[in-house]
């Protein structure tokens, strides 16, 4: 049996005990500073949030990755391993009387190492480094990793041309209206490869929204109340949120999953900051599972409209005319307003 600490941003939050992979004692010390979702968690429950921050193994590029780090394809070892590093929160874990502050954990170049495994799958020893690696900690179906590029931290994925096409443009065009979206940028010539700019700023982490609603007393994924939930913290974040819905009507994004949208944290204090920008556009416009664009959701979410939706819309319509890609969603944010 092994004693651990969980640390945010080096403050000691909890205590828990490990015993042949096994969570088997959870103890919250400082719950202000914890993810909703463990604040007064069970063993049980802390257990399946330290899952959720693994690779997903239904990809042979991360399973290849957990081989070669740990020589094992169990999530709570690799967390434990790496320390629970990772670039979108402040957390960190380790055996008692074994701290290590957490920006003497990753070092770019090691992390850069990790990062090459990942793009060209080739043999860098990395066991024998024994790197601490936020792409250890990185979830979702498609290849992702994390590289170090001129002092800050970019998220590549490797997934289709289309996908890559639409998460660029979807951002070009949400950013150039002011309107709060992760920057995206193509990685070379054949468009397969995508990057984005990590959106945290020091001492401030990401709590996706499968995390964050146990803050709220119903905790349900029904859709009214996660907008009754988010228009509760105030009138930002219910103007950041209905954005985001219309953005994802508009461009038909069938992937908003409670992972793919959450809030912003401070370390220091656990005070909810801001709404998470707009993010994971990769199975939207022409890239959604049907490979065709629809006016099915936009359909839908013009059905209960009020003024401010269709101020949205208008600007949104507006800053499509000249992103001629998107000439589908243009033509049909127009043909709605043309009616109203």
């Amino acid at each position: 049996m092994s004693r651990y600490i969980l640390y945010n941003d080096d403050v000691q939050v909890a205590q828990f005990e490990v015993r042949n992979s096994v969570i088997t004692d959870f103890d919250p010390q400082e719950p202000a500073l914890l993810p909703m979702q463990i604040r007064h968690a069970t063993a049980d429950a802390f257990s399946s949030w330290l899952r959720e921050r693994a690779v997903d193994l239904n990809n042979v590029t991360h399973r290849t990755l957990m081989n070669e780090l740990i020589g094992s394809r169990d999530k709570i070892m690799l967390a434990l391993w790496t320390h629970m590093f990772s670039i979108t929160d402040t957390f960190t874990c380790f055996e008692v009387d074994e701290f290590v502050p957490r920006l003497q954990l990753c070092l770019p170049e090691d992390q850069n190492k990790v990062c090459d495994f990942i793009l060209v799958s080739s043999d860098t020893s990395l066991r024998n480094l024994r790197i601490a690696t936020p792409n250890a900690s990185t979830d979702g179906s498609f290849t992702k990793t994390w590289k170090y590029e001129k002092d800050v931290w970019w998220l590549y994925k490797l997934q289709s041309s289309a996908a890559t096409r639409a998460e660029v443009e979807i951002s070009r065009v949400l950013r150039s209206i002011e309107w709060d979206a992760a920057e995206y940028a193509y990685i070379g010539s054949f468009r397969r490869r995508v990057k984005s700019r990590n959106f945290l700023k020091p001492q401030e982490f990401f709590e996706p929204y499968d995390s964050f609603r146990f803050f709220f007393d119903n905790p349900s994924d029904d859709d009214a109340v996660i907008y009754r939930n988010i228009a509760s913290l105030g009138p930002e974040y219910e103007k950041a949120w209905k954005r985001i819905l219309l953005a994802d009507a508009v461009f038909l994004n069938t992937d908003r999953h409670m992972r793919n949208f959450g809030v912003i944290r401070s370390s220091l204090t656990g005070e909810v900051l801001r709404l998470a920008p707009n993010f994971d556009n990769n199975q939207a416009y022409l890239a959604n599972p049907g490979g065709s664009y629809s006016e099915s959701m936009l359909k839908m979410y013009m059905n209960e409209v009020d003024g401010e939706d269709m101020r949205n819309l208008k600007t949104l319509s507006d800053a499509l005319k000249s992103f001629t890609y998107l000439n589908q969603a243009y033509e049909a944010s127009l043909k709605y307003l043309t009616r109203s």
